[in-house]
């Protein structure tokens, strides 16, 4: 996850996760999500809605999935 993130914030310096809402149901979790934020490159601003799917066992995560709009 730390490098992930690493790469996200080189490309976009102002990346912001906003309007999250969590839905948990057995085994597995979800966030939705709106990414924005400034592409480092070319300046352009960047808005779009996501979700990550978690599936969880002995409480750590086995799966992450992450879908965007």
């Amino acid at each position: 996850m730390k490098k992930a993130l690493s790469s996200v914030f080189e490309m976009f310096p102002d990346a912001c996760w906003s309007e999250d809402t969590h839905f948990v149901s057995g085994d597995q979790g979800v966030p939705e999500w709106t990414f924005s934020g400034t592409d480092a490159e070319d300046g352009e601003v960047v808005e779009e809605r996501g979700c990550d799917v978690f599936t969880f066992k002995d409480g750590k995560i086995v799966v992450k999935d992450t879908f965007l709009k």
